[in-house]
């Protein structure tokens, strides 16, 4: 596995796990209506989050194509 491969797999996994950690902490927070309402007026944010990851998928597609591509010419 190259250098840039660790690298973006790295931030991928970062990201994931901070998905994870935020799903769990909002689940815990699901009786407190007060914080879920102030959540509900940042939730155009989360479009950026999601966009992110998109953009990870894409990235992590291309590297993977351009690996595959060097390889079938060695």
């Amino acid at each position: 596995m190259n250098t840039r491969r660790i690298i973006f797999l790295s931030i991928f996994g970062l990201y994931q796990l901070s998905i994870f950690v935020f799903t769990v902490f909002m689940e815990s927070k699901q009786n407190d209506l007060s914080f879920l309402f102030d959540m509900f007026k940042r939730i155009s944010l989360f479009k950026y989050g999601a966009l992110l990851g998109l953009i990870l998928l894409v990235a992590e597609f291309v590297w993977a194509s351009a690996d595959a591509k060097k390889a079938k010419q060695l």
